[in-house]
């Protein structure tokens, strides 16, 4: 492997992503892994001449790793410390998707691991790129405007009068995942790797709706897990529905596209997987925002790959689906049964329809109030962390569901609103305009665009279920929203300029 000690360039990472080439060239002549630093052009690299040897024996590899010698030490302070040495830089980049395929793979299953992961890839981010490339980032309005989101509700903490500082942090804490979007988003600029990120994902996905129909069809194995809800091994029925639903809708997206290239085994595959995920959200657990936000995806499926009357055909064949579904699936049913009832329990305030919390209910109650905290504070809203303030004030002396008192109205313009009023909003609808229009081409159906539209699904899916939920300030419909744009993103954006520099 030899490092030329060229000036630093970004254009190896550019044929990286586009698949031109596999920074850096690795040999191995004789069985040997040679460093050549004769062309060294400054002190720092002859310092590390000194430093690492220069030829390295499969025996000295052996001892790298067994701590016996200094060797890596002294390559983790060659790949740390050289910026500007390509050599490194790519290397440092191969650890940083390592890092989100590994992020990919425990994101459904574990909240801490998730956030270190993440917070390791942030800080090798900005060890590998400059500070112009994250400026260069920060002049697309789909990467300023989620770290503006953020300094809004760093700022707004100031302005949140009587509310307890570590409740405002609290708050706070719900927007920092954004600090990852830039970050993320510029190194997949520079890799290729997306769809190994995706199939990690889907991997663990794979895992956990077997897990999901085992401990519904088992019940000694839901004692053993301690599952909280019917067929819902981890987390939450709300999480898993998000993750079923925008899998299942990009696996029927995939399987078009092969069927698109002739390649009918590959389709049936990607189909049945498909069928598998809405199965599970039919007949085991499904969360009722996805009533409103599955729709919609699958009509935006027949508007990118079904033309003409064809496309009437099957939003009919679709609708004879799920009415189908719901007369088998007593999951559906109770769900539609439960979401009538709670409309009346509103009117009576009543917190408990056949001893279920009617969630529905409670919804309609915190959107009436929250209108009326919003009215209060309309321009800069009541500050960082105030709604559960807000609502406490509010559930004073009441009874039923008027006296619940929570720090989220289950709606996102509402949650940005009451906080930082008219101002939030605008930098919550301009960050959901900005990635709209970063995958517009997604629903053109031009070859080449699979990458958009996953972008777009993605984006469609939050807005819609922000409704009925503050989805980007929970843990996980935030974080899944956050990777897939910023992925999905930086990785459209190294195509097109590959497209670019192909033709000048």
């Amino acid at each position: 492997m030899s490092f030329q000690g060229r000036p630093m360039s970004d254009r190896p990472d550019r044929e990286a992503a586009c698949g031109m080439q596999d920074p850096p060239e690795r040999s191995r002549p004789d069985g040997l892994l040679k460093v050549d630093f004769q062309q060294a052009r400054s002190m720092e690299f002859a310092r590390m001449a000194d430093m690492i040897p220069e030829v390295i024996s499969p025996r000295s590899r052996k001892d790298f790793f067994s701590g016996r010698s200094n060797g890596c030490v002294n390559l983790v302070r060659y790949i740390a410390g050289t910026r500007n040495e390509p050599g490194a830089r790519a290397i440092r980049i191969g650890v940083i998707d390592f890092l989100v395929v590994a992020l990919a793979l425990v994101f459904p299953w574990s909240t801490t691991a998730t956030t270190g992961l993440a917070l390791l890839i942030c800080i090798m981010i900005a060890i590998t790129y400059g500070a112009q490339e994250m400026i260069n980032g920060l002049r697309r309005p789909a990467c300023a405007l989620p770290l503006l989101l953020l300094g809004l509700a760093s700022v707004g903490t100031f302005w949140a009068h009587g509310v307890p500082w570590p409740e405002r942090l609290h708050a706070f804490g719900k927007v920092s995942k954004f600090i990852c979007f830039l970050p993320l988003f510029v190194h997949f600029q520079n890799t290729s790797r997306a769809g190994l990120v995706f199939a990690a994902y889907l991997l663990s996905n794979l895992v956990l709706l077997a897990l999901s129909f085992l401990v519904f069809l088992s019940a000694d194995i839901t004692s053993v897990v301690g599952a909280k809800a019917p067929g819902v091994p981890l987390k939450n029925y709300l999480d898993q529905s998000q993750a079923f639903a925008f899998i299942a809708i990009v696996l029927v997206s995939l399987a078009a596209e092969a069927v698109r290239r002739q390649q009918r085994p590959q389709a049936s595959s990607l189909a049945a997987l498909s069928a598998a995920f809405f199965a599970n959200l039919a007949f085991v657990n499904i969360a009722r925002t996805a009533f409103i936000y599955l729709p919609v995806m699958l009509a935006l499926v027949t508007v990118r790959y079904v033309r003409g009357w064809y496309s009437l055909a099957v939003l009919a064949a679709i609708c004879v689906l799920a009415v189908g579904a719901w007369e088998m699936s007593p999951n559906l049913q109770f769900k539609m049964v439960r979401l009538m009832g709670e409309v009346d329990a509103f009117q009576t305030n009543t917190m408990f329809v056949n001893g279920v919390e009617t969630g529905g209910a409670e919804r309609l109650e915190f959107w009436r109030k929250s209108i009326g905290f919003i009215r209060s504070a309309p321009v800069l809203g009541h500050g960082t962390g105030s709604t559960k303030q807000l609502f406490a004030a509010e559930a004073a002396g009441q009874t039923g569901i008027e006296a619940k008192v929570v720090d989220n109205p289950h709606n996102q313009t509402l949650a940005v609103a009451i906080q930082w009023g008219m101002l939030g909003c605008v930098v919550l609808y301009g960050m959901w305009g900005a990635h709209l229009l970063l995958f517009q081409e997604g629903l053109s159906g031009r070859k080449g665009t699979l990458l958009a539209w996953i972008g777009l699904i993605a984006v469609a899916q939050n807005v819609l279920s922000s409704l009925l939920n503050s989805h980007l300030f929970d843990f996980y419909q935030g974080w899944l929203y956050l990777f897939v744009v910023a992925i999905v993103g930086g990785q459209l954006q190294a195509k097109r300029r590959c497209t670019e520099d192909s033709q000048s």
